[in-house]
């Protein structure tokens, strides 16, 4: 469990109640407890899955019979992998749907195929954090491994200096003159 815990959610299965299990297991690890056959029946029956009629003990029998031994994280990326294909076709329907409504403006179809597409980006954020690799929020822009080009590195300084205020018009002061203040120093140690 410690190595999917981070990334697996219920909702990746397939099967709801192989999901509702997997929630049980979770519980189990959050607690401390033993995870086992007894023990994920105990959860199961706490979380009132056999008395709903959503698990019968037979079914659990089955379930718990047909997963051998195994890697749980391999298994976790194969639950993983079917979610995003099934994700991806639920998000694909949605955005069909909406570009088939004429009655739709193009700002508002954009809006909404985004809205639908959440769900996607999520589960890919996920896949991401499952391989090992961080999770981008946005792409990233092609750019020279040497940094971004001089140019704009020279327009970023020049826009980020800061100016001189401009000088109050000469009146008569009352009081001393204000002091002039120093600019912020740029060096770092």
């Amino acid at each position: 469990m410690g190595e999917v815990v981070d990334w697996l959610r219920p909702g990746d299965f397939a099967d709801p109640v192989r999901g509702q299990l997997y929630r049980c297991l979770g519980a189990l690890h959050h607690r401390g407890e033993p995870i086992d056959r007894i023990t994920l029946l105990w959860e199961a029956q706490r979380r009132g899955l056999l008395a709903k009629g959503t698990l019968s003990k037979d079914r659990f029998a089955v379930i718990c019979d047909g997963v051998g031994a195994g890697d749980a994280e391999w298994l976790g990326k194969q639950v993983m992998r079917s979610s995003i294909t099934r994700t991806a076709a639920t998000s694909a329907r949605a955005v069909r749907a909406l570009a088939e409504d004429e009655a739709l403006a193009p700002g508002r179809l954009i809006n909404h195929a985004l809205h639908a597409l959440g769900p996607l980006d999520e589960v890919r954020a996920r896949w991401e954090t499952a391989h090992g690799r961080p999770a981008s929020r946005a792409p990233s822009s092609a750019s020279s491994p040497s940094g971004p080009p001089s140019a704009r590195v020279h327009a970023a300084l020049t826009r980020s200096a800061p100016r001189a205020a401009p000088s109050p018009p000469n009146r008569l002061s009352l009081g001393p003159a204000p002091t002039a203040a120093c600019p912020p120093s740029r060096t770092h140690s």
